[in-house]
């Protein structure tokens, strides 16, 4: 059988088994875009404005708070040196780790976007836009996420070493993620923005995905 799809079908089973934690970025994100709107007290005007921007942060801050979920735990109880023991090169489960990232934290929080998008009162055309920004940047942000679990998932909790780790690289990503969302009214997805997305996204993996198989080899004791 494929060592990606054991691993990624380990990581399921154990994200349903976890009692939920695997919601906890989608609470995160509920009580972010809630309190935003409390904060601009309910003024439709000015949540139309900024409901794009925010849904984005939120996305973007609640992938980092599962972010010593993705390695933490194999590399604490050595079952990252075990599986290259065993002939599964760190590359591969870079891949796994990045795929049930997504499967598991990133997808779910994407899929929910138009349940978030009713709070800010946006147009059905907007939250197409976001929506389809969010799926054209989820490879990118995935790969950085797990870049930075990898980087410090041996320290056990790394969540505020990996944001200040991620911000770099995720800051380009969220300037031409709303870009590319408020121009799909009127250019779709032809705009230059979603191009850009789509390059950021291939870059990310390309570098990202070798760079997390030697931090993982780094951060194994073998």
């Amino acid at each position: 059988m494929n060592p990606v799809y054991k691993i990624l079908k380990r990581d399921l089973i154990r994200a349903a088994r976890s009692g939920g934690s695997w919601a906890y970025g989608l609470v995160f994100m509920a009580i972010f875009l809630a309190l935003c709107g409390i904060a601009l007290d309910g003024d439709l005007s000015v949540l139309r404005v900024l409901g794009v921007p925010l849904i984005w942060l939120a996305v973007t801050f609640a992938a980092l708070m599962s972010v010593d979920r993705i390695f933490a735990d194999d590399l604490r109880d050595g079952t990252t040196g075990q599986l290259w023991l065993s002939g599964v090169s760190y590359m591969t489960q870079a891949v796994a780790g990045l795929l049930s990232f997504v499967l598991i934290y990133l997808l779910p929080l994407t899929v929910t976007v138009p349940l978030w998008a009713l709070l800010f009162d946006l147009k059905g055309v907007v939250v197409v836009g976001l929506v389809s920004a969010l799926f054209c940047a989820l490879p990118s942000l995935a790969a950085f996420t797990c870049l930075s679990g990898a980087l410090t998932g041996s320290q056990g909790k790394g969540g505020f070493l990996a944001i200040f780790i991620s911000a770099p690289l995720l800051i380009p990503l969220l300037i031409f993620g709303v870009a590319a969302s408020q121009a799909y009214p009127t250019e779709g997805l032809a705009a230059v923005e979603f191009r850009a997305l789509i390059g950021l996204s291939l870059l990310a993996l390309a570098l990202s995905i070798p760079a997390t198989a030697a931090a993982l080899s780094v951060n194994t004791d073998r």
